[in-house]
């Protein structure tokens, strides 16, 4: 009788989610903070407003430019995604509540236009080391951390893709460093220890030194003082869309499924 019981429950489950599936994927996702967003940049109705409840001021350097062309969201809630022109950044100031001392979750949905040498997406690096770097080098994704006994990474095994939305995370949880492209695991190595600061700007799309400055789109980037577990990065991986939530969109059902 206990098999029959979970053998309609299951069915009922994925009933739910193959209606809201289909449209969920078309309704898209935002990320809404919560207790452990230390930073959360939506780039919508032009501006770089923190909306973690920690009001990080960002400051554009550069010119400020937003795109509306990409067709994420649906056309009674427009939404926009940063430009980074290759000379542009947004300094978010020393900003010591992005800088947590033993997890750390950064993310961001990106669109490269330019992937050679260096591009940077979310650091606090200058030439010494600082606590983090998520860039990409020559096309493949890296993830730095440097803690109190030093500094290592993980990398992708194979480039991004030019001109195509991806989701690109780095996780760090006092014992290993990952990387994460749409979702995936893509990388990892062992690293413990607290992070530590040097003391510089916190930068998104370059890092202390003005260097190595992202060319292409950038949007819903987010700091967190967690390391997220994967089916969190992002309920949406087809690319980052505006989504009116309620108890029947897919993030909040899976959690409540899982409670």
């Amino acid at each position: 009788m206990t098999s029959i019981k979970w053998q309609y429950a299951l069915s009922c489950v994925f009933f739910v989610f193959s209606i809201i599936g289909s449209s969920f994927a078309a309704g898209g996702f935002e990320y809404l903070p919560d207790e452990a967003t230390l930073g959360l940049w939506h780039f919508d109705n032009g501006d770089v407003v923190d909306i973690s409840g920690n009001e990080v001021k960002g400051e554009i350097e550069g010119k400020a430019a937003w795109d509306e062309n990409q067709k994420w969201n649906k056309e009674d809630k427009p939404g926009k995604s940063f430009i980074f022109d290759g000379n542009t950044v947004i300094s978010l100031g020393e900003a010591d509540v992005l800088i947590p001392k033993v997890e750390i979750t950064i993310e961001a949905w990106v669109y490269p236009e330019d992937l050679t040498g260096w591009r940077l997406i979310f650091t606090n690096w200058d030439g010494p080391p600082g606590a983090y770097h998520l860039g990409v080098q020559n096309g493949i994704a890296k993830f730095h951390i440097n803690t109190e006994k030093g500094t290592a990474f993980a990398g992708a095994p194979k480039p991004l893709e030019l001109e195509q939305w991806q989701h690109v995370a780095g996780i760090y949880d006092s014992k290993q460093i990952k990387l994460y492209i749409a979702g995936e695991e893509v990388g990892s190595t062992n690293h413990g220890g607290k992070l530590v600061s040097g003391g510089f700007d916190v930068i998104i799309g370059s890092k202390n030194t003005r260097q190595f400055k992202w060319k292409g789109l950038m949007d819903e980037v987010r700091v967190s003082d967690i390391a997220r577990e994967a089916d969190v990065l992002s309920p949406n991986l087809d690319a980052p869309q505006a989504v009116e939530f309620s108890e029947l969109t897919l993030p909040l059902l899976w959690g409540s499924l899982k409670k």
